[in-house]
């Protein structure tokens, strides 16, 4: 499961860029570009798709019980746990998306130096720095990265504890102590009896606790056939059968051993988007007996990730690209179109988890026109536009 944060847990940077001009000028930053730069100005990042995996596993623990050895004997169960072991199991999956700044796309937004404030450009960047607006305002609702849980290394739960004498280490005996008194010529015989606790022998609890098993047992039949003949109402004999079926089960988990199920979650992530295809991304390992383990581990399956570009932006993207060649002088704020992918996670070579998301890596990056007077708003988390208002010679274009 993936974190969930307010989104004023983020910071909004406002951004006054004035200029004399009724047009921006916004660069794309590369290492190569060695053009120098007039005049001062602010950076902002488009975003880039992270593939996160969440995976659920269960680790069983099956608990012997203190009396399974007696357990045919006194009460000819058979079907009982007879060592203590652990093992796990891979539940479900379930795939989802983040997104981070792309290195390879920040870009520069140039700030004239002599200004009016009419001219203004209102920005509105995330905390890491992606473009979330141009002159409006838009809530704010970025996923953070996620954290690893670890498995719980901890012993054994242990069979709960019945508190009845049945518990109890001792047991009472009697013996019998004879002295002979000579009494001038009669001879008596004092008899005293003594009370002695010793240990209890294991199989004497055991016996103890079949015997309550037995007895709870007849209580039950009594109460549902009315051998009491008390006038219960329906309430009464539904919560005393209850507690009594409650009290058999705690001292049949002494004879049969307990099965504990813990569940955890497991979250990986995949940033690495680069090329058309990615084809079986090891994740992790998998085994029964381990759990989930790095994939250097020789144990246990591989599980692995496939990545399918859709190809929905092909003709989009040779055209964008011939628009891009065209000489311009300037250029207006930058975005994203992204290109949808299934996304699939195998185990075994079957389908644990399947998922068409946008990645932005796939898409396209086009611009806006360079005048500022037009208002956008961005999906944080693909960079591509979601309102575009753009007034020029007081015509209005909408794109939704």
């Amino acid at each position: 499961m993936l974190r969930k944060y307010p989104a004023c847990f983020f910071a909004t940077l406002m951004i006054v860029a004035s200029s004399c001009s009724t047009s921006i000028n916004v660069k794309h930053v590369v290492s190569a570009d060695s053009e120098k730069i007039k005049n001062e100005g602010v950076y902002y990042s488009l975003p880039k798709t992270v593939v996160t995996v969440e995976a659920n596993i269960s680790k069983i623990y099956k608990i012997k019980g203190p009396y399974a050895d007696y357990a045919n004997k006194l009460l000819g169960l058979t079907n009982v746990i007879t060592e203590n072991s652990s093992s796990f199991s891979l539940d479900n999956m379930k795939i989802d998306s983040y997104s981070m700044p792309d290195p390879d796309q920040y870009y520069f937004v140039e700030i004239p130096n002599s200004c009016h404030k009419r001219n203004s450009v209102l920005l509105q960047l995330s905390e890491s720095g992606i473009i979330s607006s141009i002159n409006d305002l838009n809530k704010l609702n970025e996923r953070p990265n996620s954290l690893v849980i670890p498995v719980d290394t901890s012993d054994y739960p242990a069979v709960p504890a019945v508190q009845t004498f049945a518990n109890l280490n001792v047991a009472a005996t009697f013996d019998t102590i004879i002295e002979k008194i000579d009494m001038d010529t009669m001879m008596l015989q004092k008899k005293t009896i003594k009370k002695i606790y010793v240990e209890k022998t294991e199989e004497q609890k055991a016996k103890e606790a079949a015997d309550l098993i037995m007895k709870i047992k007849e209580n039950e039949f009594n109460l549902l056939t009315g051998y009491s003949e008390v006038n219960y109402s329906k309430e009464s004999i539904e919560y005393m059968y209850k507690q009594l079926k409650k009290m058999e089960m705690d001292y049949l988990n002494l004879f049969t051993g307990i099965t504990v199920t813990r569940h955890y979650k497991f979250y990986y992530k995949y940033d690495q988007l680069a090329s058309k295809n990615e084809l079986n991304v090891p994740l992790f390992r998998f085994s029964s007996k381990e759990g989930i383990t790095d994939t250097s581990n020789a144990n246990g399956e591989i599980v692995y990730l496939k990545i399918d570009k859709l190809e929905n932006s092909k003709t989009l993207e040779s055209f964008n690209n011939a628009k891009q060649n065209a000489k311009r002088k300037r250029h207006g704020f930058y975005y994203r179109i992204p290109e949808y992918a299934k996304v699939s996670v195998f185990y075994e070579d079957k389908v644990k988890a399947e998922s068409n998301i946008p990645v932005s890596q796939y898409g396209v990056v086009s611009e806006l026109p360079s005048t500022k007077k037009m208002k956008a708003l961005y999906y944080p988390n693909t960079g591509a536009l979601k309102t575009v208002a753009v007034n020029k010679k007081a015509h209005h274009f909408w794109f939704h």
